[in-house]
């Protein structure tokens, strides 16, 4: 078990503690970026540089927005269902919907 002094100038030594906190992240997804038309951003965004390796897309507002997936195509939001995750990287979200492209 871990003691705890206080220190010469009032701060707290746990040195004894023993073990570690472990901060390994192991979810599947590290973050969000969500792309809105409305922000001007959809207009033409483009997941490259350091948005590039999304894992999928949440559709939240379709609008008139296009998805082009990382080997292209295209994907008419409105033809999907929304708020359903759809695990397609994206190179590129255009139009004035609103689309959370997943890291």
């Amino acid at each position: 078990m871990a003691t705890i002094k206080a220190g010469s100038v009032g701060r707290t030594d746990i040195s004894s503690h023993s073990g570690s906190l472990d901060r390994r992240d192991n979810a599947q997804f590290k973050s969000v970026v969500t792309v809105s038309g409305s922000d001007h951003i959809a207009s033409n965004y483009y997941a490259t540089g350091s948005q590039a390796g999304s894992k999928g897309f949440i559709v939240e507002v379709a609008g008139n927005t296009v998805i082009t997936p990382i080997r292209g195509g295209a994907i008419t939001a409105g033809d999907i269902t929304a708020k359903e995750l759809y695990p397609i990287g994206v190179q590129r979200v255009s139009g004035s919907g609103r689309i959370a492209v997943i890291y």
